[in-house]
C-alpha cells in the first residue's frame, strides 16, 4: 500500500485549509462586492442622467434631433454597461419618445409614478426599482425648458449579479489557488528536506550502526528544535548504553578471573579431598579387620557354647548306648536317632555361623551377564529335572558393576532355589538385564529382573520374606534365611532390591546395581578395585 511522505500529506491539508479558507471568503465577499458595484453602477448612471438632463436644459437643444443623438451615443460609448439612452418629450401630459441610442431594444412604458414625479417637477432623478429585467436599472432625469418639465432622459444599464460577480473572481481564485499549492508544495518539500528528513536520516543512519555493535555512532546536533531536543537524548542513551557495556564487559572479566581462581581452587580441594578419602578407606579397611577379628572370636565363643550341648549330650548317649547295646537293643536304637538328631542340629549350627561370618575384603569390577549365563548353564541340569525353562533376555553393552562374583552367585542361586521349590510342577523362569538411565544425584544402574510363573504368595507373606527365620516351607526344607541373605548381599553392593509377587500369578525379583562411571577420573578403580569398593 503506497503510503505519502509527511511533507506530502502537509501540504494536502494546508491546500485543503486554504481552498477552503478561500472558499468561504469568496462566499462572504461575492454579495458585498456585487452590491458595491451595483451600487457604483448605479449612481455613475444618475449622475450621467442628471448631468445630461442638465446639459440639454442648459443649451436648449432638446428639439436638435442630431444633437440629442450625438449625445446619447457619447453616454452610451462612455460604458458598456449602459444598454441603450432614450430622450422622452412631455406632450399633453403624455411621455413619447423622443430619440434613442439602441435602437434594438424595445423602449418600455415610463412607470406611472415616475411620470408623475416627472409632471410635477418635483425631483430631477429618479430610479426605476422594477424594470421588466431584474439585471437592468432605469434612471431618469427631468428636463426643463423655460422653467417647466420638458421631457425626461433614461439612462438603462446592465448591472451583473452576485453569482456572475463570484464566478468572475472564482476564475483568479482558482488560478491563486493553484499557485498556492505549488509554492506550498515547493516550500514544504524544502524545509522537511532540510529540517525533518535530514536529521531524520541521520538518526535512522545511527540507529542502524548502534544495532550492528557500533556504540560510537553519535549524531551531531545542529539544531535547537525538537529534532535537536531527540538527537541529544538519542546521544546521551547511547553515550549511557557504551558506558553500560564497558563496566559489564569490566565486570565479566573480573568474573572469569575469579571462576578460574575458583577452579583452580576446586581442583586444589578434588585433590586434597581424594587424598583424606584414600587415608580413610585405608583406616576403614582397617577398622573392617579389626571387626572380623572381633566377629571372629565372638562367633567362636558362640559356636563353642552352643556346639557344647549337643556335643555333651551325645557323649552321655553314647556312653549310655555302650551299656544299652548290651542290656536292650531296642533302647539302643533310640540312642542312635537321638545322636543323628543332634549331630543335624550340630551342622545347621555350623552353617549358621558360617553365613554369619562370612565377609568379603573387596569388590571387582563384574560382568552381571557374564555370570548370569555361566549360572544358568551350571543350574541347566535341575532346570530339566523339574521341567523348567528359562528365558534369558541380557542387555547388550551392559556396563560393569563393584561386586563379588563369589557373594552375588549366592544370591542368585538362592533366588532360582526359591522359583524351583515354587515350581514343584514345572513351570518358566525370566532372567532379563537393562540399564536405567541416571537420575539426579544418582549413577547410571544396572538393574536384573528375576520372575517366575510359580505359585507366588499372599501380601501377609510378602510383607515378612525378610524377617530372619521366616519361611513357609515345610518343615526340614527350609531355614528362613535364603531371603535374609539375599538382602543383606544386596545391602553390600549398594544395590536396591523390589519384590512383586501375587497369590497363583508367579513372583518378581528387581536388583539395582550402581554401574561403574565410565570417566577417566575413575581409572585407579580399575587398577586397585579394593581402594574404592570395600565392605560397608
Amino acid at each position: 500500500m503506497h503510503t505519502f511522505k509527511l511533507h506530502t500529506k502537509t501540504t494536502l491539508l494546508s491546500s485543503a485549509i486554504l481552498v477552503v479558507m478561500l472558499a468561504a471568503a469568496l462566499v462572504l465577499t461575492s454579495a458585498a462586492i456585487a452590491n458595491l458595484e451595483r451600487t457604483d453602477d448605479e449612481a455613475v448612471a444618475e449622475i450621467q442622467a442628471t448631468q445630461l438632463a442638465q446639459h440639454i436644459s442648459d443649451m436648449g437643444i432638446f428639439q436638435d434631433q442630431e444633437a440629442l443623438a450625438r449625445a446619447a451615443n457619447l453616454i452610451k460609448g462612455s460604458r458598456p454597461s449602459i444598454v441603450s439612452v432614450r430622450f422622452w418629450e412631455l406632450s399633453n401630459g403624455e411621455f413619447v419618445e423622443k430619440t434613442a441610442a439602441d435602437g434594438s431594444t424595445a423602449a418600455s412604458p415610463v412607470p406611472p409614478d415616475i411620470r408623475d414625479a416627472i409632471r410635477n417637477g418635483r425631483a430631477s432623478k429618479v430610479g426605476n426599482a422594477n424594470p421588466p429585467d431584474s439585471s437592468l436599472y432605469r434612471v431618469f432625469a427631468t428636463t426643463f425648458a423655460g422653467g417647466h418639465p420638458s421631457g425626461a432622459v433614461e439612462i438603462v444599464q446592465h448591472l451583473d449579479s452576485i453569482w456572475v460577480v463570484a464566478f468572475r473572481y472564482v476564475k483568479n481564485v482558482i488560478w491563486m489557488s493553484l499557485i498556492a499549492i505549488v509554492l506550498i508544495l515547493a516550500g514544504t518539500y524544502l524545509l522537511f528536506r532540510q529540517l525533518v528528513y535530514k536529521p531524520i536520516e541521520r538518526l535512522l543512519i545511527a540507529m542502524s550502526r548502534a544495532k550492528e555493535g557500533d556504540l560510537d555512532a553519535n549524531v551531531p546536533v545542529r539544531a535547537h528544535d525538537e529534532l535537536g531536543l531527540l538527537t541529544q537524548e538519542f546521544n546521551n542513551m547511547i553515550e549511557r548504553v557504551s558506558d553500560m557495556t564497558s563496566q559489564r564487559e569490566a565486570q565479566q572479566l573480573v568474573l572469569r578471573d575469579r571462576v578460574h581462581e575458583a577452579t583452580l581452587e576446586l581442583e586444589k580441594r578434588n585433590q586434597q579431598l581424594q587424598q583424606t578419602n584414600l587415608e580413610l578407606w585405608r583406616t576403614t579397611k582397617r577398622m573392617n579387620e579389626l571387626g572380623r577379628l572381633a566377629a571372629a572370636g565372638q562367633t567362636a565363643a558362640q559356636f563353642a557354647h552352643e556346639v557344647g550341648t549337643p556335643l555333651n549330650l551325645i557323649s552321655g548317649h553314647v556312653q549310655l548306648l555302650r551299656s544299652d547295646l548290651e542290656r536292650d537293643p531296642h533302647d539302643a536304637e533310640s540312642r542312635i536317632r537321638t545322636i543323628s538328631a543332634q549331630i543335624e542340629r550340630i551342622e545347621r549350627i555350623v552353617r549358621r555361623m558360617l553365613d554369619k561370618t562370612r565377609f568379603e575384603t573387596e569388590l571387582s569390577p563384574l560382568d552381571l551377564n557374564s555370570l548370569l549365563h555361566r549360572l544358568c548353564d551350571a543350574m541347566s541340569p535341575a532346570f530339566d529335572r523339574r521341567d523348567i525353562r528359562v528365558v534369558e533376555s541380557l542387555a547388550d553393552t551392559l556396563p560393569l558393576i563393584a561386586g563379588s562374583s563369589d557373594r552375588l552367585q549366592q544370591l542368585f542361586l538362592n533366588l532360582i532355589n526359591n522359583s524351583l521349590d515354587a515350581m514343584p510342577n514345572g513351570g518358566e523362569v525370566y532372567i532379563s538385564t537393562s540399564i536405567e538411565q541416571a537420575k539426579p544425584g544418582r549413577t547410571e544402574q544396572v538393574v536384573v529382573d528375576f520372575a517366575d510363573t510359580g505359585s507366588g504368595m499372599t501380601a501377609e507373606v510378602l510383607s515378612h520374606i525378610f524377617d530372619p527365620l521366616y519361611t513357609t516351607k515345610e518343615r526340614g526344607h527350609g531355614t528362613g534365611l535364603g531371603l535374609v541373605i539375599v538382602s543383606q548381599i544386596v545391602a553390600e553392593h549398594g544395590g536396591v532390591i523390589d519384590v512383586g509377587s501375587e497369590l497363583g500369578q508367579g513372583t518378581r525379583f528387581r536388583l539395582s546395581f550402581s554401574a561403574i562411571p565410565n570417566e577417566p577420573s575413575r581409572a585407579a578403580e580399575v587398577r586397585e578395585p579394593a581402594m574404592e569398593f570395600g565392605i560397608r
